[in-house]
């Protein structure tokens, strides 16, 4: 049985994770408005907060902080805890170019209002 909230999507691009004076690298295996599950052989403790940057084109990322909700076999689920309007949107268009219902994803946008923010924040 699927437990997901959000609608899941694969995603194949490179992350950097830093908590406490920590930065590592992974790839992301999937996202969705809420979250994403990355890939890497580092050791990340859960339940932390981190901050998440995406590396979606060559010339472009974005920046949110997030809790380490779960540790997989390859990787680290994690849910999204605040984010900016500009980061959400390239998030928002990400799981909208990849997913078929695009009325879904409008709801699940309406569900995610109380992590974003107005401003651009240092995360």
């Amino acid at each position: 049985m699927n437990k997901r909230n959000f609608t899941r999507v694969g995603y194949s691009e490179g992350a950097s994770i830093r908590y406490d004076d920590h930065i590592i690298f992974g790839n992301i295996d999937n996202l969705s408005l809420s979250g994403m599950y990355i890939k890497t052989e580092s050791e990340i403790p859960l339940n932390g907060s981190v901050q998440i940057t995406v590396y979606h084109t060559l010339n472009a990322s974005f920046k949110f902080s997030a809790k380490v909700v779960r540790q997989g076999d390859l990787g680290y689920g994690f849910q999204v805890s605040q984010i900016d309007v500009k980061a959400f949107d390239s998030l928002r268009s990400i799981v909208e170019r990849k997913c078929s219902d695009q009325t879904v994803v409008m709801g699940e946008t309406y569900r995610m209002l109380s992590c974003i923010t107005h401003e651009e924040r240092p995360v």
